[in-house]
This record gives structure tokens, C-alpha cells and sequence, in this order.
């Protein structure tokens, strides 16, 4: 019988002093099991916070790095004479700017100040500086100092002309990108520059009509959201604006640009013969109170603000003799954009006397053909103030003479036939005092008295046309009110404004401030300074072709340095209006300081004489200058024609074939080319095609060269 042994059970044995990897296990797993829940718990409550709380910061991180809000002004409106001639257009162009973060390669995101830069990549700024300077004629340490700003946009040349723009964006930098722009452009170059103004790099409205009208012509800007892609190039889309813009309105003026370089080519013509300080005319429509032409000497180009060598450079980096070259040149351009007929205030002199003589018609004080002593023109009315004096012994003179004759004495003894404060009203009522409502930056009110503060010469003075002060635009305006039956009109400088899509927003009409005087004064004053011109001061004033016009010369001392009047010093005027029966154009000359002792008859007539007879010949010419411009037809969106400019390619440097071109497409070439167009037009007021030009095509032509364009009906 085998053998059986029993077998008992086997107990472990325990390491001496280890425990059972069972009971290990046991005794650890809720603590593993524990940990990982809080773990996943942690897990969990991060995520939610970042999906909840955090999440909007997070996100604006996010854009923040994928994304660059890039700002997109609006295409500041036009601005067109009454014929519908372009005077101030917007073209399309592209700056160039730079995104500093990717030279930052350390660079982490957030708001102002929360934003940590790091320390630059100086190499690869450096380089990228070194390819653009230039291009953009700036040195590389201009260029590197805009790369390194710790900005997240920021501008390296604005409106750069199309080869640059070409050179630049085939060299693929990062960092570097084109921001589309417009640029204001000036077709008539200096052609009314002090009336219209000029806009500033950013497109704000510096003086004249673009200053005073900015907020229309501006319109709304846009910003743009632009993505990068994976090489953080931005991604400019149209469909990515968070803000449209909104273009600005064209205003189509009263000026009418033929007009305006007939009054430039003649007060050219008085500073070359009479050698004034300054000269200045205006023109106004008396019927309806419109500006036609307003200018003064000297002008400049608004198309070039500053000379080249000055642009883009800090007045830290020029050196003596080009600051002091800076300054004379900032002090010049302050002159040049002096708009003296709004803005100068001046003592009348002589014009004064057709409201003295008007007002004592008006209030039955004197009558035509009335006799009056003028003793020899000399007249001591009081011992305790000078005698009043006239430039010829006149004796006995009527009426009508003491104008023709422009007698002080004479002028004295009508006006103090009125009562004061009847005086004072009048002069009021012509508008003497208060502003002209014209809405001009800068305007003048002049100054004026009230009788309770006059002394004793002060209405013999106010007479003829001293103790009181007026704008050149004031006493036209006053004259205007006899020329049309006796109304004060209120001048007008802009007759539509347009939205961008050419539709009207707003009409400027005619506006009667008050009735200053009857209409049978009117006229009486009217017929009475016809003689003005036949046997007076203003001889030299009589137009051609035996059209009738009536007026008056001015001649009034300064004051000097002393207090005194100096008889070296005056302004010398002629004031007149024709045709004389019913006058379309009221004019008004002066010169400032002209050379000689000389008068307004001598020196302001003939200048009157020379805008009036060319006024006549172009309106014989011209079509009817009244119809409405056709404003729908744009410039701004360029390049379009109907040859499709955007394939036409130019050769830089060389003039291009514009003949036969529309305006539109002829100056676009030009532009393209580097060129600085200078429009002129024929006797017609629609140009339509290029009918000239110089220089001839195929010339060279250096940048900024001018190209002139001659446009009219083919």
C-alpha cells in the first residue's frame, strides 16, 4: 500500500518587517484612486475655468497673435468749381507699415501695458532696414529705429508712389506690409490754393474750404480685421471689416476756375508793375452774394507743402543752416496762406463815401445837382483837431462831383447832415462790424464804434473812410447791396454738397440779410458813379467795346510805427461792377503798399479794367455757367477708364502719350509716371479730352516734374 503523506496548508511567510504586497495594495489604492480623481477634479475645474471664466481673455490672446486691426480712412470727398471742374480730388495709393512684434521673437501678448516685448531680433530688423532705406531715400538707422517701436502698427512711408510700392512688395519681408490709402491731389496746382486748403498726411483739412468743411469732406473711417496665415503674413480682405467706411461728400463751389485765373494772371501783372506788398481781388456774383474768385499774392502749391528735402526728416536731424533754411520757408508759407480778403482789416479810405453819400440820398439829407463847398479843400472844422484835407484845391462841386472827384471835404459835410445814431444804424445795415456769414476760418469782423463813444472828428472821419475798420470782402459785399436794388446779400462759397454717391444733400441759395436801402437810391447811386469812370478818379477803370460800368477808388494812408498816418504807406482799392444796368460781377482790387505815391485810380483801376474785359471775353465763349455740374461722375475710384488703366503700364521716367485721353485717364498716367499734372482748359467749361501737352511724349521726366494738360472738347 503506497505511501500518503498529508499535506497541510501553506501559510506565506512575511518578510521580516515587509508587509504583504496584498495588503499594499489594499491599503494604497484608495489613495491612488483618490489622488487621480483630485487630479482629474483639478483637470476639470481648470478647464472650466478656462472655457468660462478666462475664456473672452484667452480668446482676445488668440486674436491678438492671428490678427491686426489695421485702420482704413474713408476717400475724402472732392471738391469741383460751378462748372463742375476738378479742384481737389481723392487718388488711390498705399503706405507702407510695419508690424514691430515679429521682430520680437519673445513677444506675449495683452493690453497696453501688459504686453511683454522681450529683447528685439536686431539681425533681422537690421537687415529688413537695410533693403527699405533706399528705396524709401531714408537712412537705415531711420528705418531700424521704426522697426524696433514697441507698437503693434506702425507707419514707414505714407502714399508712396507706385514703383516704389512695386519694388518693395516683391522682395516678400516680413513684418513689412501696404496699407491702401488716398491722397489728395490738386489738378489746378496753386489755382485757388488759400480758398481751397490742403489737407495734412493724415487727411485733415489745414486752411479754406478743406478746413471749414472738414467733418463733410472727411467722412467715417473703417478698420479692417486682417488674419495672418502661417507665415504671419496679414491677409487684407474686404470682407474682414469690422467697421465699414464711409467716404466723404463732394462740395461743388461757387468758384468758377476760369474766373479765378483770369484775377490771378492780373494781380500777377500788379505786383510785377507796381511792385506791392501784396495784392488781393475777389469777384462776387452781386445778384446772389456767390464768390466767382477770390485770390491773393503771394500763393503756393498745395501739392507740395514742404520741398523734399525736408519730408520725413525731425528738425533734430538738420543742421544749422537747414533749420534756418526751414524757418524762412515755414515763415513764407505762413504768408502764402493768408486769406487777406477775409482776414485782413483795413481802414476804407475814399470807397467809403458812395455809403455816406447813399445813406444821406436815402434819409433826404442831400439831393442831385446840390451844390457843395469844399473851400478850396482845406477845411479846419474844429481848432482842436487837423483840418480835413483833399489832394486838389476843389471849390465848389455838387454832388455828383464830390464823388467823381473823390473830395474828403465834400464827403465831411454830407455825412455830418446825419444824425449819429441813424448814421451808425446804416453802417450796421451794410454789414460794417459784424461778420459776413461767409463760414471761412479766420474771418474778420472788423471794428466799428457806437456813437456813444464817438468824438468829435469821428463822424467827419467815418464820413470817408477812416476811425473805423473793414475786410476787403465786407465793404465788396456793402457795394454788392447798391448794384442790386439796395440788398445786403450774405456771400456764398459753396453752392452743393453731394454724398458719395452723388446725390444731393444740400443746397446753399441766395440769402437777403437786410434791405439797407431803397431801391430808388439803388439806382441813383448807380447812374451817379457811372461818371466815375467818364469824368473821375477812375478813368483808367472804363472797359472795352462800350460796356457801361460804375465803381469807385479807394486810397487810404496806414498808420505807422509812430501812431501817425505815414504818406509813404496806403492801400490803393478800386471797387466796380458791370454791366452796368444789371451787374453780374462785382470786383474789388487792392495792393498793399504799392510803389510811388500812388492812387487807386492809378494802380487798381487798370487792374479792374484788365479782370472785367477778359471776364467779358471768356463769358462770351463759354457756355451757360450756371447748369448743375454733373457730380456723379467720380475720380476718386481709380484706376478706372475706358481703357482700363489697371493694364496700361507707363515707362518711369519718360513722359507719357496722353493726347486723346479723357482728364481722368491723362492724369492717372502722369501720377503713375511720377509726374505733377497742371490741368489748363480752352475757352469751353467742359473738358472732356486731352487736346496738348508738355513736354512731348517720350520726354525724360525727373519726379516731381510738372506736366501740363491741355483738356477741352475734342
Amino acid at each position: 500500500m503506497p505511501l500518503r503523506f498529508a499535506t497541510e496548508p501553506r501559510i506565506s511567510r512575511r518578510l521580516l518587517g515587509r508587509q504583504d504586497p496584498q495588503d499594499l495594495l489594499s491599503q494604497r489604492m484608495p489613495w491612488i484612486m483618490g489622488g487621480m480623481a483630485l487630479w482629474a477634479l483639478l483637470i476639470l475645474l481648470r478647464l472650466l475655468w478656462l472655457q468660462g471664466v478666462e475664456h473672452q481673455r484667452y480668446r482676445a490672446k488668440a486674436e491678438q497673435q492671428h490678427t491686426t486691426t489695421v485702420p482704413v480712412p474713408p476717400i475724402r470727398g472732392e471738391l469741383r468749381d460751378r462748372r463742375g471742374e476738378p479742384l481737389a480730388i481723392s487718388i488711390k495709393v498705399e503706405s507702407l507699415f510695419a508690424d514691430p512684434r515679429v521682430f520680437y521673437p519673445d513677444y506675449k501678448p495683452g493690453k497696453g501695458e501688459d504686453r511683454q516685448w522681450g529683447n528685439p531680433d536686431r539681425k533681422a530688423a537690421s537687415e529688413v532696414a537695410a533693403k527699405l532705406a533706399p528705396i524709401l531715400e531714408q537712412t537705415k538707422g531711420q528705418v531700424l529705429d521704426k522697426l524696433l517701436k514697441k507698437k503693434t502698427f506702425v507707419y514707414l512711408e505714407r502714399h508712396l508712389p507706385p514703383m516704389k510700392v512695386a519694388s518693395i512688395r516683391g522682395m516678400e519681408l516680413d513684418g513689412i506690409e501696404f496699407q491702401p490709402e488716398s491722397r489728395r491731389f490738386y489738378p489746378r496746382g496753386s489755382l485757388a490754393a488759400q480758398i481751397i486748403g490742403f489737407t495734412n498726411i493724415d487727411g485733415l483739412g489745414q486752411l479754406g474750404i478743406e478746413q471749414s468743411y472738414d467733418r463733410q469732406l472727411a467722412g467715417v473711417k473703417g478698420e479692417l480685421i486682417a488674419p495672418r496665415d502661417a507665415h504671419g503674413k496679414l491677409l487684407i480682405l474686404q470682407e474682414n471689416y469690422s467697421q465699414i467706411p464711409v467716404n466723404g461728400a463732394s462740395l461743388q463751389l461757387s468758384l468758377d476756375a476760369s474766373i479765378q485765373h483770369i484775377v490771378e494772371d492780373a494781380l500777377e501783372e500788379g505786383m510785377r508793375v507796381s511792385r506791392p506788398r501784396t495784392a488781393y481781388a475777389v469777384v462776387v456774383d452781386p445778384q446772389s452774394g456767390e464768390i466767382l474768385a477770390m485770390a491773393g499774392t503771394p500763393t503756393f502749391d498745395p501739392n507740395h507743402i514742404l520741398p523734399k528735402k525736408f519730408r520725413n526728416r525731425a528738425e533734430s536731424e538738420l543742421n544749422a543752416g537747414e533749420r534756418e533754411e526751414l524757418r524762412r520757408e515755414l515763415e513764407r508759407q505762413k504768408a502764402a496762406r493768408k486769406v487777406h480778403p477775409v482776414e485782413d482789416v483795413y481802414e476804407p479810405g475814399s470807397t467809403m463815401k458812395i455809403f455816406t453819400a447813399a445813406i444821406a440820398l436815402e434819409e433826404r439829407k442831400v439831393r442831385l445837382g446840390e451844390r457843395i463847398d469844399c473851400l478850396g479843400g482845406r477845411w479846419l472844422y474844429s481848432p482842436k483837431v487837423p483840418p480835413i484835407t483833399d489832394t486838389h484845391q476843389h471849390g465848389v462841386l455838387t454832388f455828383e462831383e464830390v464823388l467823381w472827384q473823390s473830395s474828403n471835404v465834400g464827403a465831411a459835410k454830407i455825412g455830418i447832415r446825419l444824425d449819429p445814431s441813424i448814421h451808425y444804424q446804416y453802417l450796421r445795415k451794410f454789414g460794417f462790424g459784424d461778420a459776413t456769414g461767409l463760414n471761412f476760418p479766420g474771418e474778420s469782423q472788423g471794428r466799428m464804434i457806437a456813437p456813444d463813444r464817438w468824438s468829435v472828428p469821428t463822424q467827419y472821419t467815418f464820413s470817408y473812410g477812416y476811425g473805423l475798420s473793414t475786410t476787403p470782402l465786407q465793404i465788396l459785399m456793402a457795394g454788392c447791396a447798391l448794384a442790386n436794388g439796395g440788398k445786403l446779400m450774405q456771400p456764398i462759397l459753396v453752392q452743393r454738397i453731394f454724398n458719395d454717391k452723388g446725390l444731393l444733400m444740400k443746397e446753399f441759395k441766395p440769402t437777403v440779410r437786410g434791405q439797407v436801402v431803397s431801391e430808388e437810391t439803388a439806382n441813383l447811386m448807380k447812374e451817379t458813379l457811372k461818371g466815375v469812370l467818364t469824368q473821375g478818379t477812375g478813368k483808367r477803370a472804363k472797359l472795352d467795346n462800350g460796356i457801361e460800368s460804375f465803381g469807385k477808388t479807394g486810397t487810404s494812408r496806414k498808420i505807422g510805427a509812430d501812431g501817425k498816418y505815414d504818406p509813404k504807406r496806403h492801400f490803393a482799392s478800386y471797387m466796380g461792377f458791370f454791366p452796368a444796368d444789371r451787374p453780374q460781377f462785382g470786383v474789388l482790387v487792392m495792393l498793399d503798399d504799392p510803389a510811388g505815391d500812388t492812387t487807386g485810380g492809378d494802380v487798381a483801376a487798370p487792374l479792374f479794367k484788365r479782370i472785367g474785359d477778359n471776364i467779358l471775353r471768356f463769358r462770351e465763349t463759354s457756355p451757360d455757367p450756371d447748369r448743375e455740374a454733373d457730380l456723379k461722375l467720380s475720380l476718386r475710384d481709380w484706376p478706372v477708364s475706358e481703357t482700363d488703366e489697371a493694364a496700361v503700364h507707363v515707362e518711369r521716367g519718360r513722359v507719357p502719350d496722353l493726347r486723346g485721353l479723357s482728364l481722368k485717364a491723362a492724369i492717372h498716367r502722369v501720377v503713375l509716371v511720377g509726374g505733377n499734372p497742371r490741368v489748363e482748359t480752352g475757352s469751353t467749361s467742359t473738358a472732356t479730352r486731352v487736346l496738348s501737352q508738355t513736354p512731348e511724349p517720350g520726354a525724360p521726366l525727373e519726379p516731381g516734374t510738372v506736366v501740363k494738360i491741355k483738356a477741352g472738347l475734342p
